[in-house]
């Protein structure tokens, strides 16, 4: 069945399964966190929308999280979701203040970032917010790519090919790839998991040149820039 049977809107293929495929993914560990803990990671960043007034609780939640998080984790996963202007070196450091590492945080802004897009999707189209699954059993890997270093971000990151060896050319596709793509490379699953949604949402990244290709049915380059263009401004984002 479709992720979104119950929009009145039509939802394509590719868009629908990449949702659901992320929502999926939120259930299992990751790289750092346990399936638990990014449970209650996510649904820390979903309540923030709601007591924000931006998202509507959903009458089936889905799956409660019984791991508990820092005050002080809690604090930088609700200025993500709700105020990303106030996201600055202050709110990392607050992180690695309470003990993240630079992985796990890298993970936490990931997850986040996704849950929110979903969820204003979801509002956006009308349907209830989707429910979260239980979280299945597994052990993160907390694997670190021995090519990450520390460039101009707050954390490590995996250069461009060639400083980035082996696994730039196969995270990057043997391309230049600019920061705003990089920036969740020290967790490469998280990094796949961005690049996934960002295909099917926005271009896929061979055609992001190509000005003159238009990747949704209905809307234009120039259209998808304009929209994406306004909300980037509504969000004081600096990009």
């Amino acid at each position: 069945m479709s992720f979104y049977a119950d929009s009145d809107y039509p939802v394509g293929a590719e868009l629908d399964g990449a949702h659901a495929a992320q929502f999926a993914n939120f259930a299992r560990a990751g790289t750092w966190g346990t399936a638990a803990q990014r449970l209650a990671v996510i649904s820390e960043a979903r309540q923030a929308g709601i007591d924000a007034g931006l998202l509507e609780a959903p009458d089936d939640p889905g799956a409660m999280p019984d791991a508990e998080l820092s005050q002080a984790v809690c604090d930088v996963i609700r200025t993500l979701a709700v105020d990303c202007p106030d996201f600055d070196q202050d709110t990392y450091q607050a992180a690695r203040d309470a003990g993240l590492s630079d992985p796990e945080f890298t993970e936490l802004v990931a997850i986040v970032s996704f849950v929110v897009n979903l969820d204003v999707f979801a509002r956006g189209i009308g349907v209830p917010l989707r429910p979260f699954s239980e979280p299945q059993a597994g052990a993160p890997s907390r694997v670190v790519p021995k090519e990450a270093v520390l460039e101009q971000a707050f954390v490590p990151s995996i250069p461009n090919v060639p400083d980035g060896g082996d696994v730039a050319n196969e995270l990057y596709g043997g391309h230049f790839k600019p920061w705003i793509m990089r920036s969740l490379s020290l967790v490469p699953d998280e990094y796949r998991a961005h690049v996934a949604l960002e295909q099917a949402q926005y271009n896929p990244l061979p055609k992001v040149m190509v000005y003159d290709y238009s990747h949704h049915e209905g809307l234009t380059r120039p259209q998808v820039e304009i929209v994406a263009g306004r909300v980037s401004a509504i969000n004081d984002c600096f990009y």
